[in-house]
């Protein structure tokens, strides 16, 4: 009898192991969920774009490190939203194809970065509002509602702007983003953008970026003025 309750114990430990193995290998070979929090933004090539976070070594005009951050964790869905063509006026037919969003980074050129006093003030004086997701935005009303044009996130983890953590913190830099087409017509949303980005810039004493974390010249601002029509 003793002999049988030990090959029964035996065949049962057996069991629970081949079903915890079952398990585990069932579950690997579940499809990851996907984090639809965030989108991907992506460059001209499709490369995910970085961050500001790992802007130090692009301070001198250079591409940033091959291991930086990618925005895409500062953008969250649901900010400055695309507008759909029934909700925004209808461009000129020999207007410029615009890129699906507009990326511009305002960089600190000092190790110490951007106090966080310094950046709410610079904001306020933007006229930018503290909102959805826990950063700023443009708000701008749209047939009776308002909406956000288009938002400036935080260039570090967890990229967010709230006020009371930030007055005592410091930050790298920002990340501004303009989701095309806009609620309003595309050119002046763009030269809203890039006055706003310009004028962050010269308030807070930093750099302004494009998308491929290069300092902002006189062609690559026409440029985008350009995309503005």
């Amino acid at each position: 009898m003793e002999l049988i309750s030990l090959v029964i114990m035996a065949l049962g430990l057996v069991a629970l192991v081949a079903i915890y193995i079952l398990s585990r290998i069932s579950r690997r070979d579940l499809p990851q969920k996907r984090d639809e929090s965030v989108p991907v933004l992506r460059d001209k090539d499709g490369n995910p774009m970085s961050s500001v976070l790992e802007d130090v070594p692009a301070r001198d005009g250079k591409r940033p490190a091959a291991n930086a951050r990618i925005l895409s964790d500062a953008m969250m869905s649901g900010v400055a939203t695309p507008a759909t063509t029934s909700d925004v006026a209808l461009e000129p037919e020999n207007s410029v194809i615009l890129p699906p969003q507009l990326v511009l980074f305002v960089a600190a050129d000092i190790d110490a970065g951007f106090a966080g006093e310094e950046v709410l003030k610079a904001l306020d004086n933007a006229g930018l509002r503290f909102g959805d997701m826990g950063i700023f935005h443009r708000i701008i009303n749209h047939d009776g509602t308002e909406v956000s044009l288009f938002s400036v996130a935080n260039g570090v983890k967890p990229w967010t702007l709230v006020p009371e953590e930030l007055i005592e913190q410091a930050t790298p830099g920002l990340s501004m983003i303009l989701n095309l087409p806009s609620p309003i017509a595309n050119g002046d949303a763009i030269h809203d953008f890039l006055r706003t980005a310009e004028r962050l810039t010269g308030d807070l004493g930093g750099v302004l970026k494009d998308q491929d974390q290069q300092a902002i010249t006189a062609d690559s601002r026409a440029s985008l003025l350009a995309l503005a029509g």
